[in-house]
């Protein structure tokens, strides 16, 4: 069997048999690549800003929950607005923008969780934050996932969505972990 047959049988297995599996592991592995990019721009950015192992481990956690939840939003659009045609496809992108905000808050409390802020914190952040991450969601993102309900089969709606949000997660990032840098001295130059 050569290479490229495999490779087509190991995709088939991946995006069919274990599509779940498949998923959970792309939210994990997009979300920690992603808070390793930042945190590289970070550190070239601030003198004395350390890598932060516990920041990368947190994301890839959450990045775990997002791909869980991520398999099962896109199944759920699937089955409750089949097909490509515009009225659907419209269906299931003011879905997204309907249940963007709730999933942001969610998104800022889990990380905020898991590196020790208080709620309140989290809030805050969440709060001063907002308005740019959606801005940013619905004028970048929406466009592009039309292409995603419109042409591509919907085993590898979260593939593409990892693909897409790649960017979207270090900007992410940034923001969760913006207010922290601060403390460091920009480099100059």
């Amino acid at each position: 069997m050569s290479f490229v047959s495999r490779l087509k049988n190991l995709t088939n297995k991946l995006f069919t048999k274990h599509l779940f599996i498949t998923n959970t592991t792309l939210g994990v592995f997009f979300f920690g690549v992603a808070d390793v990019v930042q945190q590289n721009i970070e550190m070239k950015l601030y003198e004395g800003k350390p890598y932060e192992a516990k920041r990368t481990a947190n994301l890839l956690l959450s990045g775990s929950i997002i791909g869980v939840a991520g398999h099962h939003w896109y199944s759920f659009l699937d089955r409750r607005f089949p097909g490509t045609a515009y009225k659907q496809v419209a269906k299931k992108l003011l879905s997204e923008m309907v249940i963007g905000p709730p999933v942001f808050l969610a998104f800022f409390l889990l990380v905020g969780f898991f590196d020790g802020k208080p709620v309140k914190t989290s809030m805050a952040e969440f709060k001063k934050n907002i308005l740019l991450i959606l801005a940013a969601d619905w004028a970048v993102y929406a466009p592009l996932q039309a292409i995603n309900f419109l042409y591509l089969h919907p085993k590898y709606r979260f593939l593409y969505v990892c693909g897409l949000s790649f960017m979207y997660d270090i900007f992410l990032s940034y923001i969760l972990h913006k207010d922290e840098n601060k403390k460091y001295k920009k480099v100059e130059g």
